[in-house]
């Protein structure tokens, strides 16, 4: 029923508990998932992409939030405190089958899959919120990088080589900025500096790899921006309406809209929206409760089940043989 504030803002040899479910099939169709408080505590629901048959998943008494799709669709990737802390859970794209994922209690938020679906990334916190991958075979955790206090929502490159993510520039404003980690060097970078103490956070990569949107806040307000890959020519695409910001893009799988949350501070008016980045005019997709952390899964777009060699994909094994 209560949320904390990190849960929203996160929002070694360790041992999985996850278990691929072998019944489990996507939808058929386009969906959005998003998280929604409308009946009374945070639940994911699903909805078309204008909005209609929106539908709660997950029921429970938790808070479930911060929904992601694996790249097939069949599974749901999320956030709940059932157990008492905020860890990551699987779930059928149904809402059946409930698991965590770890076996062992740690507090992890933010998750975002790997192109192939083999791996995961998220925001695991103790004494400080850093950056971690694991791999769903292999049973391990490796740890990337700080992300510093308010983001840690992470991203994977079309190709799988890369992961961008929001993290502190180094300045003593604690000024954030988005960076990008390769897989294969080990190291990261920033995307583009800013002379400016703002904070940019919350990216997303585009599926057709050219592109990353992200949020930055600057002025009082939060607006969403797109870059291209390499940190060129930075452009503000949704500019939010006077006392409200916006933030928590996502791209539809053809990486011509944007799917995102737009809320109001003053009364924590928050509500998923979508814009067409051609004709870039938004639509409200959500008018009950408060909603937020949306993604989206169309199965034109899915991952098969069979390899894709094409993804190019890191493997899990050499990046540890090389360290």
């Amino acid at each position: 029923m209560k949320i904390t504030s990190l849960f929203l803002f996160c929002c070694l040899n360790l041992a999985f508990i996850y278990v691929g479910s072998v019944d489990a099939a996507a939808p058929t169709t386009a969906k959005i998932a998003f998280t929604s408080n409308r009946d009374g505590n945070y639940e994911i629901y699903i909805m078309n992409p204008d909005g209609t048959g929106q539908k709660n998943l997950t029921r429970h008494r938790a808070s479930d939030v911060q929904p992601a799709w694996s790249p097939t669709g069949k599974e749901i990737l999320f956030v709940s405190n059932r157990d008492g802390r905020p860890d990551l859970y699987l779930m059928d794209a149904d809402g059946r089958n409930v698991r965590k994922v770890f076996k062992n209690r740690k507090l992890r938020t933010a998750p975002a899959w790997s192109p192939d679906g083999e791996q995961i990334s998220y925001c695991r916190t103790e004494a400080v919120r850093e950056l971690y991958i694991a791999s769903l075979d292999q049973k391990d955790e490796r740890q990337v990088a700080p992300v510093g206090k308010y983001d840690g929502y992470s991203s994977w490159s079309p190709n799988g080589t890369q992961i961008v993510f929001g993290a502190p520039s180094g300045r003593r404003d604690m000024s954030t900025r988005i960076h990008i980690f390769n897989l294969d060097s080990r190291k990261k970078e920033v995307v583009f500096e800013d002379p400016i103490s703002h904070f940019m956070g919350t990216p997303a990569w585009s599926p057709l790899d050219d592109r990353i949107a992200f949020s930055w806040f600057q002025g009082g307000t939060s607006a969403i921006y797109i870059t291209e890959s390499d940190g060129d020519n930075p452009e503000k695409v949704i500019g939010p309406p006077p006392g409200s910001s916006t933030s928590h893009p996502e791209w539809s799988p053809d990486g011509n809209e944007l799917v995102y949350e737009q809320y109001k501070q003053q009364n924590n008016d928050r509500h998923i929206y979508v814009m067409n980045l051609n004709k870039r005019e938004p639509e409200k997709l959500t008018r009950k409760g408060i909603n937020f952390f949306a993604d989206w899964f169309d199965p034109a777009y899915a991952l098969p089940v069979e390899p894709q060699p094409q993804l190019l994909t890191t493997v899990w094994g050499k990046i540890k043989s090389e360290e």
